[in-house]
């Protein structure tokens, strides 16, 4: 054998040597990540079908008479199709809507007074120039998957913990909802504030948007 030979034979020689330690690494890779758990957006992310954007929503209409009361559950049907994944924290609005010729008929509202400051809430209720013209609603909220009976919280969660239309909130972790499950928010009425200018406002019609997708399985 020629010294170009015995050459070009050292060179595969050690290319097959490079390739054979890459493979090994490979496959100690390959069982490290078989043993590591999935993280939950990787399971859902596992699932098979279709993404398509979806908000799961409902309404409820309440009253002056609920102020301070827990009211009856928002129920909401998830699917049969497919799962729902929820992303972000609820949004939720209301607008008045008795009588019809109330003066804010229609106008959508947030569903809290924070962060509007202490003096300003303390005019809202006491002042003519405020308490006259400006409808307010306080609430907080369970979450529940009437499915498998889970209620996702200890007590009622604030209304500080809620997305706003501006601004979407991301959950910690993306939420997976089951077809056919029933997902449930109860609403807790801390404070019914409406005005009294002659066309009061009697009735509002709250609004919750759960933000998400759908898995479409068929």
């Amino acid at each position: 054998m020629d010294a170009n030979s015995a050459a070009l034979l050292r060179q595969m020689r050690a290319e097959l040597q490079r390739v054979s330690q890459e493979l090994l690494n490979t496959r100690t890779h390959v069982a490290e990540l078989a043993r590591r758990p999935r993280s939950i957006s990787e399971e859902i992310d596992a699932i098979p079908g279709r993404r398509l954007v979806y908000t799961l929503s409902g309404e409820q209409s309440f009253t002056a008479s609920q102020d301070g009361t827990r009211g009856n559950p928002i129920n909401m049907l998830v699917s049969q199709d497919g799962p729902f994944v929820m992303t972000h924290y609820p949004l939720v609005g209301w607008t008045p809507n008795l009588p019809s010729n109330a003066a804010n008929f229609g106008i959508w509202s947030p569903t809290r007074s924070y962060p509007m400051p202490t003096q300003q809430r303390q005019m809202l209720a006491t002042s003519s120039a405020y308490s006259t013209t400006m409808d307010v609603i306080d609430i907080s909220y369970e979450l529940i998957d009437s499915g498998s009976q889970r209620n996702f919280q200890n007590i009622t969660v604030g209304g500080g913990l809620l997305s706003q239309a501006d601004h979407l909130i991301p959950l910690p972790v993306p939420t997976l909802f089951q077809p056919n499950t029933t997902v449930s928010i109860i609403i807790t009425y801390h404070n019914i504030l409406f005005g009294t200018n002659g066309e009061d406002t009697t009735g509002g019609l709250l609004h919750v948007d759960l933000p998400g997708y759908r898995i479409a399985q068929m």
